[in-house]
């Protein structure tokens, strides 16, 4: 047998073979086809009249509340929602249409992620707490394109066509963004450490902070930019309530003064092997837009501060963010 016609024969078997274990996995989990037909039907009307979105697990629970234009997570101190999480929630809800009918039998369910440990219910209500569509989430099936699904009040599982699958968790539903400003704006940081003298850089060219001091104390090049560009794209990674950090001391202050001639002083904590930061301003210019996300920019140049940033939380931070300012000047000799 030609070596060409060997390579038909092995890669037809191949796709007989995947062919058969897929018709296999669908057998095996109860598949039956059922007529398609759209999961919500009028998502428009749905959504005009959503004011609360509840999301339960054995674990988790989180509370989603419309705040005039904006979203906040009512369960987790009123932060602010992740616009684009809940745009992709809705998106996905909308275009999820039921594609099969699985299974029934309470015993199985564990195999689609609905059983009781794993589950994810989902409660949509009006303002008035009236309950306008709840189910319960499995998990998303790669091999099919589809997410498990089933009505509150009996175990018949659906197969639907949309990624609809989410998490309890209220930080996957939290809005990351703080601050994203770039090393050009930034004209002079005075870092302070307990029982440290201060080290103070200041700009005196386009290119870098220079360490400002009569003792013989130099700082690398390479340092001074990692001071100098350390508020690029700061995301929070969970927060903490400023009130539970009024008894905690702060590791290190860092006041960072701008062109614009704004200022913000970073108060950095650790809590648990954790590093979180406060952040306040002053002078921030009358005319610049606080919009809830910032942009990815990183023309050196950026000026951007989330709505976020001027909350009342300590933000959970990158352990780089502190590392940066954790410097200590060298002997110049």
């Amino acid at each position: 047998m030609r070596l060409k016609e060997l390579k038909i024969l092995v890669s037809t078997a191949l796709v007989l073979s995947l062919v058969s274990l897929f018709v296999f996995l669908n057998s095996q989990s109860g598949f039956k086809q059922a007529k398609e037909e759209i999961l919500v039907q009028d998502f428009d009307q749905l959504l005009a009249n959503l004011h609360t979105i509840k999301l339960s697990s054995q674990e988790h629970e989180t509370i989603i509340q419309k705040d005039g234009a904006s979203w906040t997570l009512i369960s987790h101190d009123n932060f602010p929602a992740n616009a684009e999480t809940l745009r992709k929630f809705f998106y996905n809800l909308r275009e999820a249409k039921i594609i099969g009918l699985k299974t029934s039998k309470e015993e199985l369910l564990y195999k689609l992620g609905l059983s009781e440990e794993s589950k994810i219910r989902i409660d949509l209500d009006n303002q008035d707490g009236q309950s306008i569509e709840n189910f319960e989430l499995g998990v998303f099936n790669y091999l099919v394109g589809g997410t498990y699904i089933k009505n509150i009040d009996d175990n018949q599982a659906y197969l639907v066509s949309s990624n609809i699958s989410t998490d309890a968790e209220g930080f996957n539903w939290m809005s990351p963004y703080l601050i994203n400003i770039g090393p050009n704006q930034v004209k002079k940081v005075t870092i302070m450490k307990p029982f440290k003298k201060k080290i103070v850089l200041e700009k005196y060219n386009e290119d870098f902070l220079e360490l400002q001091t009569s003792l013989p104390k130099t700082i690398d090049e390479y340092v001074s930019k990692d001071v100098q560009g350390n508020l690029q794209s700061i995301e929070s990674e969970g927060y903490i309530l400023r009130k539970d950090l009024e008894n905690k001391s702060p590791i290190l202050k860092a006041e960072y003064e701008f062109l614009n001639n704004s200022s913000l002083l970073l108060n950095f904590f650790e809590i648990d092997t954790a590093i979180f930061m406060t952040l306040d301003f002053t002078n921030i210019p009358s005319d610049l837009p606080l919009e809830k996300r910032i942009t990815d920019s990183f023309t050196g140049d950026q000026y951007e501060i989330s709505s976020n940033a001027l909350m009342q939380f300590g933000f959970q931070v990158n352990k780089m963010n502190y590392d940066n300012l954790n410097i200590e000047p060298e002997d110049s000799n």
